[in-house]
């Protein structure tokens, strides 16, 4: 399979998990959490997933303003959609993780295309 193609796979199954696993309704929520013991990795997993979709989308050579837009808009659906969700609310704190998640992706991004061009430059 060609690297385009797998970025692309794994920006669409990325996106998805992150969007599925935030409509989760809170008690579900709250029993996959426990029996997987994960604690309160809310906070986290909106950093950590705003930075794989924006290593992800950011490698398939979107633009970094796009993928932040991206980001802040599939976020902020989701908080919407949050608010009529049993046991679920929409929060600022949720869209920040999603931002500095983002961030930190085009960073990582960033610094992972500085390195390549440095070492086939010699």
């Amino acid at each position: 399979m060609q690297p385009k193609k797998r970025s692309l796979l794994f920006l669409v199954f990325s996106a998805t998990i992150f969007t599925l696993g935030a409509l989760l309704p809170g008690e579900l929520r709250e029993s996959i959490s426990q029996l997987l013991h994960l604690g309160n990795v809310d906070a986290y997993a909106h950093v950590f997933f705003g930075a794989v979709i924006a290593l992800s989308f950011g490698w398939l050579g979107a633009p970094a303003l796009m993928v932040l837009m991206a980001i802040i808009s599939l976020g902020a659906v989701i908080e919407v959609v949050q608010i009529w969700i049993p046991g679920r609310s929409a929060t600022w704190n949720d869209m920040a993780g999603n931002v500095a998640g983002a961030l930190i992706g085009l960073l990582i991004l960033s610094l992972g295309r500085r390195l390549v061009k440095r070492g086939h430059n010699g």
